[in-house]
C-alpha cells in the first residue's frame, strides 16, 4: 500500500515525523488523556513528567521523556513500523531537543499540573492521618487499640519479617472498678494514662516494639527479642508499685509474660500470655509469671543459620510459593511468588518468617533475593503466569545487587514484562530516591513496582505521586476484621486509603484476606484485587 492508499493519520505517520509534530502531538496526548481520565488523569501524567525530570537535567531530560513517549503511542496506534528506527532517535537525540524549545511550555505545565496534584494529595493525607489514630487508637492512652494491636501482633508473629523469638507481656490493673470508686473516674484516668506512657517508652525505643490497650484494664507489650519478657514484666511491676501506691494505697499491677517463636498466631500467643497472667492473679503477687508450656527459645548462632541458608542456596532447595491476586471479578492478576528455603536436609521447605531475619542479620538478603528473580523468570517462561516477588531493603541498597537483577531482567524481556516487585513501605518514606531510581531502571523493561505491607504511613511519604509506583498492597492488619460496626473507623480508614492511592494512580490491593464479610467490604470500597485465604476459598468453590 502506498502513502496516498494510507488513512491520513496513518500516511503522516509514514513519513518521517519532524519533532514539532511530536511536540504537538505528545501536547494533544496529554491533553486528551487529562481530559478522559479526569483528576487521577492529571496526577498519573505529572507523575511521569516529574518523574523524568528528577534526577538530571530537568528540562533535557523531560523532552526526551516527552518525545519517547510521543514515538511509543505512534507505535502503539499504527504500528512499530510507522517511525523508521533513524528518526526515532534523531526525535529523541539531545541535539534536535535542544532545537526544540516549545517543549518546554509543555514540560513546564505537568510540573505545575503535579505541584497542584501534590497539594490535593497532602491536603488529603492529613486528613487521613486523623482518620488512622481515630480509627487505630485508644482515646484515653493513645495506645492502639485492641482491634489493631491484635492484627498488628498477628502480622508481625506470622510475617515474613517476623523476629525469630519474641516476648510478649501482658499488664493487668486490678480491681478497676474498686478504683473508680475509692479515688473518682478523673483520678483512674490518670492513673490509665500513666501506665499507656509508660508502655510507649519501649517502642520509642526499640524498634518492631509494640504496646496496646486491649481492654479497660489490660495492656500489651510486645519485645522483638526473646529471653526478656518475664524480666520486663518484673521490672514494670515493680516500677509502678510506688507511683500507683502514691494515688491508691490499694491500687496494684500483675503481669504474665510469655516467649515466642515465629511463627506464632496473635490468638495463641494471647493465650499463653493470659495463663500466665492468670497464673500471677492466682499467686495474688504483683509479680510476673512465664508458663511452662512455653519456655525461652535457646539463642541460635548467627553463623550457623548462615551456613544453613547458603547450604540451601547452593543445593537448590528453594522454591517459589503461588498464591492468587484476583481482582473483583475473579481475573487472576499474578501469583504473589514468596520464597521458601529447605533449611534441613530432610526438612520441608519453610517460609521467609523462620529464616528471612537471619538471612538480613548475616547479609544474604540479596543472594536470596536474585534466587527468588531467577526462579520467577524461570517458572513465567514456562507457563506464561505473571508472578510477584519481594525484595528486602539490604537488598536493593546494594547496587551490585541492583546491576545484577537489570542485566537477568534485560535478557527476559518477555518473562520481565511479566513481572511485580514489591518494595517494602518503608523503603518509600526513607529513600524516596531509592526506589524512583529503580523505577527509571526496570519499568522501561516492563516491571511493575509496588510497596507491600503498606497503610500505617502511606500518606506519610513524601512525593508518592512521584515514585513511579504501580501499586499497593494494603497490610492484612489493616483489612482484616473490618466486619461489624465497632470496625465502622477501621472501615472509614481503609476508605480513605483506597481514594489517596487510586487519586495518584495507583491501583490498591488488600493483603492476606482471611474472610469472605471481610472480602465483599473491600470490594464494595473499590480494591483493585487482593489476595489471601477468603480468595483460595472463592476459587476453590468456583
Amino acid at each position: 500500500m502506498s502513502d496516498a492508499e494510507l488513512p491520513p493519520f496513518a500516511a503522516r505517520a509514514a513519513s518521517p515525523v519532524p519533532l514539532p509534530t511530536l511536540a504537538t502531538l505528545a501536547a494533544g496526548v496529554s491533553l486528551g488523556l487529562a481530559a478522559w481520565l479526569g483528576w487521577q488523569g492529571q496526577a498519573v501524567l505529572a507523575s511521569a513528567a516529574l518523574a523524568a525530570a528528577s534526577g538530571l537535567t530537568g528540562a533535557l531530560l523531560a523532552r526526551r521523556q516527552v518525545a519517547s513517549a510521543a514515538a511509543r503511542l505512534l507505535d502503539e496506534t499504527v504500528g512499530p513500523s510507522s517511525l523508521p528506527p533513524a528518526d526515532r532517535a534523531h526525535a529523541s537525540s539531545p541535539a534536535a531537543l535542544r532545537a526544540a524549545p516549545e517543549l518546554q511550555p509543555l514540560s513546564d505545565g505537568l510540573q505545575r499540573m503535579l505541584q497542584r496534584q501534590q497539594a490535593l494529595f497532602d491536603a488529603q493525607a492529613s486528613q487521613l492521618e486523623l482518620l488512622r489514630v481515630q480509627a487505630h487508637s485508644d482515646p484515653l492512652t493513645g495506645l492502639p487499640n485492641r482491634r489493631h494491636f491484635t492484627a498488628t501482633l498477628d502480622a508481625v508473629l506470622t510475617g515474613d519479617n517476623a523476629p525469630p523469638e519474641s516476648g510478649l507481656v501482658l499488664l493487668r490493673l486490678r480491681d478497676l472498678s474498686g478504683m473508680n470508686q475509692r479515688i473518682g473516674h478523673g483520678a483512674t484516668d490518670h492513673v490509665l494514662q500513666a501506665l499507656g506512657q509508660t508502655l510507649l517508652a519501649y517502642p520509642s525505643r526499640i524498634e518492631r516494639c509494640c504496646v496496646g490497650r486491649l481492654d479497660g484494664a489490660e495492656f500489651a507489650l510486645l519485645l522483638p527479642v526473646g529471653g526478656l519478657a518475664a524480666e520486663t514484666a518484673d521490672s514494670l511491676v515493680h516500677a509502678l508499685r510506688l507511683p500507683f501506691a502514691g494515688i491508691d494505697p490499694s491500687a496494684s499491677v500483675t503481669a504474665g509474660a510469655v516467649e515466642l517463636q515465629s511463627p506464632t498466631c496473635a490468638a495463641a500467643a494471647l493465650s499463653l500470655a493470659r495463663a500466665a497472667l492468670a497464673e500471677a492473679d492466682a499467686a495474688g503477687q504483683a509479680a510476673a509469671a512465664t508458663p511452662r508450656a512455653a519456655p525461652p527459645a535457646p539463642p541460635t548462632d548467627v553463623a550457623v543459620w548462615q551456613q544453613r541458608i547458603e547450604r540451601a542456596l547452593d543445593n537448590g532447595w528453594v522454591v517459589l510459593g503461588a498464591y492468587p491476586v484476583c481482582t473483583p471479578d475473579g481475573r487472576q492478576l499474578h501469583l504473589d511468588s514468596p520464597l521458601r528455603v529447605r533449611l534441613r536436609t530432610h526438612g520441608l521447605p519453610e517460609p521467609a518468617a523462620r529464616w528471612l531475619s537471619r538471612a538480613i542479620r548475616t547479609q544474604l538478603s540479596a543472594q536470596v533475593d536474585e534466587r527468588a528473580l531467577v526462579l520467577a523468570l524461570d517458572a513465567m517462561r514456562l507457563d506464561g503466569l505473571a508472578r510477584c516477588i519481594n525484595l528486602a531493603a539490604q537488598s536493593v541498597a546494594d547496587e551490585a545487587f541492583i546491576d545484577a537483577m537489570t542485566i537477568r531482567l534485560q535478557a527476559a524481556p518477555e518473562a520481565a514484562c511479566r513481572l511485580w516487585i514489591d518494595l517494602p513501605e518503608s523503603l518509600a518514606l526513607d529513600q524516596p530516591d531509592r526506589v524512583r531510581a529503580l523505577s527509571r531502571r526496570w519499568r522501561p523493561l516492563g516491571v511493575r513496582l509496588g510497596l507491600e505491607h503498606a497503610g500505617e504511613r502511606l500518606a506519610r511519604i513524601p512525593q508518592l505521586i512521584s515514585l513511579g509506583l504501580d501499586c499497593v498492597r494494603i497490610d492484612s492488619r489493616f483489612v482484616n476484621g473490618i466486619d461489624g460496626v465497632e470496625a465502622d473507623s477501621a472501615r472509614r480508614y481503609l476508605q480513605g486509603l483506597v481514594r489517596l492511592g487510586q487519586s495518584v494512580g495507583l491501583q490498591v490491593f488488600a493483603e492476606g484476606v482471611r474472610s469472605a464479610d471481610d472480602l465483599a467490604h473491600l470490594w464494595r470500597m473499590g480494591f483493585d484485587a487482593a489476595t489471601g485465604p477468603a480468595l483460595q476459598e472463592e476459587l476453590a468453590e468456583a
